[in-house]
């Protein structure tokens, strides 16, 4: 009788939380995506204010708490896009194209050649450069904010290039094939290679001497000042992207739509609502409470964690009773 009682409780409990939002905690889809196309990247200048890109040129653009179609970019895709401020953002795509936001437009920030360029971001506290990454190693500054231009940097490879990170104005990161990693300590760009040959695809530094790296198989690897070392996953789908909020709370957005969470100890497999195979491309966290991921086929998914509710489902609740 006693267990009847508990249930009845916490069913009415929960539905109270259902009534005022409070069951929506986790990852929850964006129902009304202004697009079908993949989407490759998403990043949020705060809580109101975001931006995603993709194929065919698609930017969209989150505002007053709806996603809508911003622009359609002459290029077959744009794989990354990264903020300053309100007034300078920055996207990089195919062949070498690339667009520059002034506040109020799109404007060309195309790159001086026709390499394919797959990752681009806007160290902290710059409102005027950004750094991107592409095929054949090629590495690029830009710099002059929305009327600024790019400049090329040699750091003598030729493997691809997939992402790159800052974590100040001067700790940078970058990743790419072959188990390829850089470190930008201030002036120049050297070698801190994993030990691996696995492709990487995304990397996320929280300073110098803490960073982290995604790539094919579900491939983790963190580094804490001296040498990389590999971190049990769950999963073998590829990491797409990753994004921490301290040194203790991460995420990792991936292949066949698979969504990690690092606790400090551990990456878990966490679920999104609806379940999806699509895979993620892009994720972006505001906070603890409130992140964004994009994928295919326009797929939009919001993270919201309310304080003292866990993201869980009711079939989980009541599996403890019975």
């Amino acid at each position: 009788m006693m267990k009847r009682v508990c249930w009845i409780v916490i069913v009415a409990t929960l539905a109270v939380g259902v009534g005022v939002g409070y069951a929506t905690s986790g990852w929850r889809e964006y129902k009304t995506s202004p697009t079908t196309k993949d989407l490759n990247a998403v990043t949020f200048i705060n809580a109101n204010s975001g931006w995603a890109v993709g194929y065919w040129g698609v930017i969209l653009r989150f505002l007053n708490g709806k996603w809508t179609v911003n622009e359609t970019w002459p290029t077959q895709y744009l794989q990354d896009v990264d903020f300053g401020n309100a007034n300078f953002g920055i996207a990089v795509g195919y062949q070498g194209s690339g667009a520059v936001y002034n506040g109020k437009k799109w404007l060309s920030a195309n790159l001086p050649e026709t390499r394919n360029m797959w990752g681009v971001t806007v160290p902290p506290g710059q409102s005027s450069a950004a750094w991107a990454v592409g095929a054949y190693g090629r590495v690029y500054r830009w710099s002059g904010g929305p009327t600024g231009s790019w400049n090329y940097v040699n750091i003598g490879i030729t493997a691809g290039l997939h992402d790159v990170y800052f974590s100040s104005e001067t700790d940078g990161w970058l990743c790419g094939n072959g188990g390829k990693i850089y470190q930008f300590a201030g002036s120049k760009w050297s070698a801190v290679n994993a030990p691996t040959a696995t492709p990487f695809f995304c990397i996320y530094a929280l300073s110098p001497n803490n960073a982290w790296v995604g790539g094919a198989g579900g491939k983790i690897f963190h580094y804490e000042g001296v040498k990389w070392t590999p971190v049990h996953t769950p999963t073998t789908a590829a990491i797409r992207e990753m994004a921490f909020t301290g040194p203790i709370s991460g995420w990792a957005a991936c292949d066949d739509g698979v969504m990690l969470r690092y606790d400090g100890y551990d990456w878990k497999t966490v679920e999104t609502e609806p379940p999806t195979s699509l895979s993620f491309s892009g994720l972006f966290m505001l906070s603890d409470q409130q992140g964004w991921a994009v994928g295919k086929e326009g797929m939009i998914y919001q993270y919201r964690n309310f304080p003292g509710v866990e993201p869980t489902s009711l079939g989980k609740v009541k599996a403890l009773f019975e």
